[in-house]
């Protein structure tokens, strides 16, 4: 019970003992024992008895943790005296639940976080293990020891919530703190909770906050895990972690999501077990360092999601007919997802890239996708031109560019990049530039009429007024006869800016504004609402 008490919020300092309140609670019991039965004190005297505590209390000023925690268990003793009699007497139930089902019980206190369960014990001796029935464990450092983890703190209260769940069965098991070497003894015992538990969704999440230069990972216990566990797995994520599978490990079958982030994994191993997790729906992959290629054999039918950021990977090749959304940040790779027609929306950050092979790159894979977000370090090509590109993104209906340029907008190949779109109808643009407030001519020649008929909707942030943006926008309202809205913004999207001068950034603002409105006065249809921000 001490343990528990430790992992529930008390009322009070934080290094407030719960010996004091088990005390308290012993000698008020044996109070209340003598004055009711004994004694057969009066409600009346109790209810006075109560308002001088709280006078007392009032007058002298004590706020203190433990002075307040004693004052509102004296106050809960008498209240509890004067309620005994009353219940006495009219024999009315001291639990206002205690007609609910004990099954509807379970269900309230399933849809409760663990801790805030873990509180109801208090409420009586039949509450006391009703919180067990939780199917979600999951326990968190800085929910239970704050900012400044304490490891020893975090493993005594897991352990002491694991004791009472002894032979249950849960559906998820999750633990999130810093890892440390201490732990790792305790997450194998962990695991083998897990095993026995029945457990679905198993989460170790370990990852510090600061995790630069540290080499040391938990590794993941395939030999705790019998074949029975391995197929009852549903989810797994492991951060800051090692996987090694053993030889023969013919993966888990019945395997919906798998989060992977800061585990260090060969390419080999990583693609033999995620060939035999033929009913995968969910996959992330961030900052797993493969340096090398990923070809999955086996097919994957049922995935839907597919994730990876910062891998270090060379190429990745795999089977996903159902895929209908992909995340890729990283260096520019080949990428083969098969014949994965249902592709909606593709999320693309490459490093350093000309347009032009970006726009190779993407039909190669995207044909069928209708929101595509590319961000960039924008590289410019040798020669600079127009490229007249067939129509490479035939279902694509809302493009969100954020491109980082060396200097300005590069207006001839973004140009050629939009026209391998042509049906596109949103159109988002972060384009981040070094210069402002162009003030000379814009030339618009050797660009092409009317290559946007379908488009009505396009906003530009990071707005400077610069030659290229500039350029770029009239382009765009002369060319799109079905513009209905256009909004131009001078904050960033990609990175966060923040004016020190307050009067400074309205005179910017005022200045970029008023450019915007020099070179678009005449150029745009009455029929397209202009939004300056």
């Amino acid at each position: 019970m001490g343990n528990l008490l430790n992992l529930m919020r008390g009322i009070g300092d934080d290094q407030f003992e719960p010996w004091p309140i088990l005390g308290f609670r012993a000698i008020s019991g044996q109070t209340r024992w003598k004055a009711i039965h004994q004694k057969l004190i009066a409600t009346g005297r109790f209810q006075l008895l109560s308002m001088v505590v709280c006078i007392a209390i009032y007058k002298k000023g004590i706020l203190s943790g433990r002075f307040t925690l004693f004052s509102i268990l004296t106050c809960g003793v008498i209240s509890d005296y004067i309620c005994h009699r009353l219940i006495s007497e009219k024999r009315i139930p001291s639990d206002p639940f205690d007609s609910l089902p004990e099954d509807l019980l379970c269900t309230i206190l399933s849809k409760l976080p663990l801790d805030e369960a873990v509180r109801t014990s208090a409420v009586s001796r039949k509450w006391r293990f009703l919180w067990t029935v939780c199917p979600n464990l999951r326990f968190e450092g800085i929910t239970m020891c704050g900012k400044e983890q304490d490891v020893q703190k975090f493993i005594d209260n897991v352990n002491a919530v694991l004791a009472q769940c002894h032979g249950s069965f849960f559906d998820e098991l999750a633990i999130k703190f810093d890892f440390d070497t201490l732990l790792v003894d305790h997450l194998n015992n962990w695991a083998r909770f897990a095993a026995s538990s029945r457990i679905k969704y198993l989460t170790f999440d370990l990852a510090p906050e600061r995790f630069g230069g540290r080499y040391d990972r938990y590794l993941f216990p395939f030999q705790l895990l019998d074949s029975g566990s391995i197929s009852r797995l549903q989810k797994i994520h492991l951060s800051f972690g090692y996987l090694q599978p053993p030889t023969g490990f013919s993966g888990f079958p019945n395997l919906r999501k798998l989060d992977l982030n800061l585990v260090n994994v060969t390419a080999k191993d990583l693609q033999d077990m995620l060939s035999n997790c033929c009913n995968l729906e969910w996959l992330s992959i961030v900052r797993c360092h493969l340096y090398d290629e990923l070809k999955v054999n086996g097919p994957l039918p049922h995935l839907l999601y597919l994730h990876f950021s910062f891998c270090e990977i060379t190429k990745i090749a795999l089977h996903a007919v159902k895929l209908t959304n992909f995340v890729y940040k990283g260096k520019p790779v080949c990428i083969d997802l098969g014949k994965s027609s249902k592709l909606e929306s593709a999320d693309i950050r490459f490093y350093r890239v000309t347009l032009e092979d970006a726009t190779t790159q993407l039909a190669n894979v995207f044909t069928h996708v209708q929101i595509l977000t590319f961000d960039a370090c924008y590289e410019p090509p040798q020669i600079p031109c127009l490229v007249h590109k067939p129509c490479m993104f035939s279902q694509l209906r809302h493009l969100k560019l954020m491109l980082l340029f060396e200097s300005d907008v590069d207006t001839l190949n973004l140009v050629s990049f939009l026209m391998s779109a042509p049906f596109i109808e949103i159109l988002e643009m972060d384009l981040i530039v070094s210069p402002f407030s162009y003030t000379g001519h814009v030339s618009l020649e050797g660009l092409l009429d009317r290559p946007y008929k379908h488009l009505k909707n396009v906003c530009m942030t990071a707005f400077r007024g610069s030659r290229g943006q500039l350029e770029f926008l009239l382009h765009i309202v002369e060319n799109a006869p079905a513009l209905g809205f256009l909004t131009i913004d001078h904050t960033y999207k990609q990175v966060k800016h923040a004016w020190k001068d307050a009067e400074k950034e309205v005179k910017f603002v005022d200045l970029v504004h008023g450019t915007a409105r020099r070179y678009l006065e005449g150029k745009i249809s009455s029929r397209c609402s202009l939004r300056l921000v």
